[in-house]
């Protein structure tokens, strides 16, 4: 513990010298977060907004909607782990697979996705902010 507290701390705002930079004192000083920030991957942060986001519309799904109405949605717009699907499908299903799969006529598959659509319509407001992050 003692090692622990003895060591040197440092501040993300705190200016840095770079002696391998030529001196300008124009130029804005570098920071600890500016070398932290460019070193961050931005794909991987998409990813891992995506998957937030996913994870927090199956939620809201879940909280709003039947078990059976949050399958065929996920199903239909591909929001279901390929793992879990049967082996040839994968991805965002047709109405056409997805009703041969459920066993209920297409245009039943159909009836039940736009009424849960409707049912969801009052949340649509609140996922606009989403819209960048969709894929």
């Amino acid at each position: 513990c003692r090692k622990a507290m003895s060591q040197a701390t440092f501040s993300l705002d705190a200016e840095i010298q770079n002696s391998q930079k030529p001196n300008v004192a124009k130029m804005r000083k570098d920071t600890m977060y500016d070398i932290v920030s460019e070193k961050m991957d931005e794909t991987e942060y998409d990813k891992s907004q995506r998957l937030l986001m996913k994870e927090h519309l199956i939620t809201a799904l879940k909280k709003y909607l039947s078990p059976h109405e949050v399958d065929l949605l996920m199903l239909r717009y591909g929001l279901m782990d390929d793992r879990a699907l049967p082996r040839g499908m994968s991805g965002p299903l047709t109405i056409a697979e997805l009703s041969k799969l459920v066993g209920l006529k297409p245009d039943k598959v159909r009836r039940i996705i736009i009424n849960s659509q409707k049912q969801l319509k009052h949340l649509m407001k609140d996922w606009q902010c989403y819209d960048q992050f969709a894929v």
